[in-house]
């Protein structure tokens, strides 16, 4: 993330970084934020600090209400869920009110369709975290639009080839196991 915010020039009208990566503002700094946090940030939901049960009820009145509005079978444990998730970065638009949770994954290619499953999985995961954002924003009109990008990186693993020789030149199978045993 302190990458991406570093390299990051494109600027916004006031000749300012468009881009605000909260969560990577140092090296040392790197934090996850949750639902309250990002809320907070965009300015549709005030925190009131551990113990001030009136918001955090609220908050959960308007979760509980997002998903009945949409048919979305729901209880306790799904509504914490929710609030626990924390995307692996966030980008902020400040001027065009743009919400970006960026997702980073390592997926084994176990499968042909391991690109496409691993998408649809990441997808999947924020589509509620999305949905509720983007309904509180348009309640609020706050003006407000969230969206996700992932980035999934395969790893080499599953694919199915014949072992090749050492380059020691070893080409049978017990020769290289004792080379291996005695190189390790």
């Amino acid at each position: 993330m302190f990458s991406i915010r570093k390299s990051s020039t494109e600027l916004n009208n006031a000749s300012e970084p468009r881009w605000h990566l909260p969560s990577a503002l140092s090296p040392e700094a790197h934090a996850e934020w949750g639902l309250y946090k990002i809320l907070e940030y965009m300015g549709l939901h005030e925190i009131l600090p551990p113990g001030s049960r009136k918001n955090r009820a609220k908050f959960r009145k308007d979760i509980e209400e997002y998903h009945t509005a949409y048919a979305i079978d729901f209880d306790e444990a799904e509504i914490d869920t929710l609030i626990a998730l924390r995307p692996d970065g966030l980008a902020f638009d400040m001027e065009e009110k743009l919400c970006v949770l960026l997702d980073y994954t390592r997926a084994m290619d176990t499968n042909e369709d391991w690109a496409e499953e691993k998408e649809q999985e990441k997808n999947d995961r924020y589509s509620s975290l999305l949905g509720f954002i983007n309904r509180l924003s348009h309640r609020e009109k706050s003006g407000w639009k969230a969206s996700q990008t992932n980035f999934t990186t395969g790893v080499c693993g599953s694919l199915k080839h014949k072992p090749v020789p050492y380059e020691t030149g070893v080409a049978r199978c017990k020769e290289q196991e004792h080379a291996r045993s005695h190189t390790e």
